[in-house]
């Protein structure tokens, strides 16, 4: 494998190699905490990830990581977890006939009525028809929406699959095929955006992508940030150990881990207290909740990804059925990845980690805890205050516009029922939340929890002192909220337990009725998934246009154009996704004064994408090209308008009026403004 890496450099080989090492040491490295044959490999997937990107963000951090230090880890991952492997107690130790022979007999005992077998092709052929369309709307235009390509049919077809996936979960006597379902169904959801935009999805992606590049060939990355690296560690690994492409190891890494974790991780906590048809169902309830962070790779997405599975496991923590230490693995990986949710996580684990360790003195003394656990809310706010935030001493505490109730009525009944459930997600999530803690209280295990809602109690007080009495200088004011937000999203994920749970109790109150209520309860969960999905994606319609367009081909066409022939240097106006195919095309090729030659609306300072926006809303005019030609330095200057740009004509008009040259790309898709300054 490493002799492939270095010298032969067959994808063939690396792919086969690679995903032979990944399953045998997720195996090994579950097999050490987990004693359950199947799951050992599931959760040693997780596990074996975590610390690759722990070692991976370290080598980038203090040193590099080159080829030798990847065969270093190579060497290294075996060389830590086969001593620990031998040492575990489980008195059996792997046999793929054992296992195989195992799940045979248990095969046989649980043969499935050839009603669930018509359930199964069913959902099956509906599948299928769902990937077919989604496929079908694949492009590399700019879009707004996947809705806009996607035929009309994929949401009902996608209904009809859940709803008769449902009925099959409820019903079933196996649980390794309803798994393999779940599964499929969470890729179909989170697959979305990886299958229509041939391209990439985001803007966010592309900037990561093209530092993993920097990094796979250098080694390294000036400067070097202190977040992320996680991630990058993580997929440049992966590319080097399989030889996949390093952008499709990036593209596919979130949807796919989401789609394989969650459902399974979801089920194998639940399985341990509640019936397995109910647990199923819970694996395939966490779709309810929209899931735009596991639709594309980014490090935020990616710790998202962690922290939940992490809240989940950490529940077989006080069964003894999981250690502590491995919980401090997963939230070490977690803030390699991004501080924003490995903060947040780690003080979690404390929490949780103290309450159990004094369990005695705080179930008798309950307010000592929460007492001192309110001394962990101030760790965020320090963190972002040395990060370069600043405190606001003047803070706007009506700055909310938060209702307890919202109503929408548009004339559009299925779009009404969508943002019905969108504008009151809130108050749904809450209600649900609080009848999962009415459920533990009557079974005497609210106390048991306390560490979960101390934990969501710091972290939410964490995020109003960051909203209303912190504000950061490097982002623009429509950027901070949604930063912030982040830290609200990790609250509910704390409570994301006890709002399965509520899911739970609902659920089993309603199959337990007459035929009429089930059918009730499988259409409002199907429904319920189903809106999830439509949520979880950018949308075009009445309640809300969407503003961001897709990375197009012919916005990689206009960048090559102007690489081929312009000055060295020179200065390009345009909006972030024409800044973002130039990363793609060319990397971080080009600074002035400490911003990008392609004007972008990050960093700081952001001065060629205001000269870029009053060139679109104050006039297309020679003198601000000039201006911004000044302060770069350079004698040359691109202005990139695209056709889908509000006025797009008026403004080309008035461009024309002043430009040197004037190019069409793709029959004025988007047209190139050539300035120069002449002597």
């Amino acid at each position: 494998m490493i002799f492939n890496f270095l010298s032969w450099q067959s994808p063939v080989i690396g792919t086969a190699f690679g995903l032979a090492y990944v399953v045998f040491y997720s195996f090994i490295f579950g097999s050490i905490f987990i004693p359950q044959k199947g799951w050992q490999l599931i959760l040693g997937l997780f596990f074996l990830i975590a610390i690759i990107a722990i070692f991976g963000a370290f080598f980038i951090y203090f040193y590099q990581f080159n080829n030798y230090l990847f065969a270093l880890l190579v060497f290294l991952i075996p060389l830590i977890l086969i001593t620990p492997y031998y040492q575990t107690h489980w008195p059996e130790k792997f046999s793929l006939i054992k296992i195989f022979k195992k799940y045979l007999d248990r095969f046989n005992e649980r043969r499935e009525p050839k009603t669930n077998g018509l359930l199964v092709t069913i959902y099956l052929a509906l599948a299928i028809a769902g990937f077919l369309f989604l496929f079908k709307g694949q492009t590399t235009e700019s879009i707004q929406s996947p809705w806009q390509v996607v035929p009309d049919l994929f949401l009902p077809v996608y209904f009809l699959a859940t709803s008769i996936l449902l009925v099959y979960l409820l019903r079933s006597k196996r649980t390794k095929l309803p798994l393999i379902l779940i599964g499929l169904h969470a890729f179909l959801s989170t697959g979305v955006a990886l299958i229509v935009y041939q391209i990439g999805y985001g803007f966010d992606p592309f900037i990561h992508q093209a530092t993993e590049k920097i990094i796979n060939q250098t080694g390294t990355i000036t400067p070097k940030p202190l977040y992320y690296l996680g991630q990058y560690g993580l997929v440049i690994f992966l590319h080097k150990l399989t030889l996949i492409n390093l952008e499709t190891i990036d593209r596919f890494l979130v949807p796919v881990l989401s789609s394989l974790l969650l459902p399974t991780i979801t089920f194998y906590i639940f399985s341990q207290w509640l019936k397995k048809n109910y647990a199923l169902v819970l694996a395939l309830a966490v779709l309810v909740i929209p899931y735009p962070s596991f639709i594309m790779t980014a490090p935020m997405n990616l710790a998202n990804l962690f922290f939940i599975a992490t809240i989940l496991l950490s529940m077989l923590y006080f069964r003894n059925q999981i250690k502590v230490s491995v919980l401090y693995l997963l939230a070490l990986a977690t803030l390699a990845i991004h501080p924003l949710a490995g903060i947040p996580l780690l003080i979690t684990i404390i929490l949780l980690n103290l309450f159990k360790l004094l369990y005695t003195s705080y179930l008798k003394y309950l307010s000592l805890y929460f007492l001192a656990g309110l001394v962990f809310i101030i760790f965020l706010p320090l963190a972002f205050l040395v990060n370069g935030s600043t405190i606001n001493l003047n803070p706007d505490l009506q700055r909310t516009d938060f209702k307890i109730v919202n109503w929408v009525n548009k004339a559009d009944l299925p779009l009404d029922l969508a943002y019905l459930i969108k504008d009151n997600v809130v108050v749904l999530a809450g209600l649900i939340i609080l009848i999962g803690l009415i459920y533990i209280a009557k079974n005497k295990l609210l106390k048991n929890n306390a560490g979960y809602l101390m934990a969501a109690v710091v972290i939410f007080s964490s995020y109003l002192i960051t909203r209303y009495f912190l504000t950061f200088p490097d982002l623009r004011d429509f950027d901070s909220a949604p930063f912030v937000g982040r830290l609200l999203t990790l609250t509910f994920y704390v409570l994301l337990p006890f709002f399965l749970l509520g899911i739970h109790f609902l659920v089993k109150k309603f199959w337990e009725k007459d035929l009429s209520t089930k059918i009730f309860l499988v259409l409002i969960l199907a429904g319920t998934i189903t809106v999830s999905l439509y949520l979880s994606y950018p949308r075009l319609n009445q309640y809300e246009p969407a503003k961001f367009f897709s990375l197009s081909a012919a916005d990689i066409k206009a960048v090559t154009y102007i690489e081929q022939t312009a000055n060295p240097n020179h200065l390009v106006l345009a909006n972030q996704m024409v800044g973002a195919a130039a990363i793609k095309e060319f990397g971080f090729k080009k600074y002035y004064n400490n911003q990008f030659y392609y004007s972008m609306p990050m960093g700081n300072p952001q001065t060629f994408y205001d000269y870029y926006l009053e060139m679109i809303y104050q006039g297309a005019t020679r003198q601000t090209m000039e201006k911004a030609m000044a302060q770069a330095g350079v004698g040359e200057s691109y202005f990139v308008l695209n056709q889908y740009w509000r006025n797009a004509e008026k403004i080309a008009e008035q461009a024309k009026e002043s430009a040197d040259i004037i190019y069409e790309i793709d029959a004025g898709k988007v047209y190139i403004f050539k300035y120069t300054i002449h002597d």
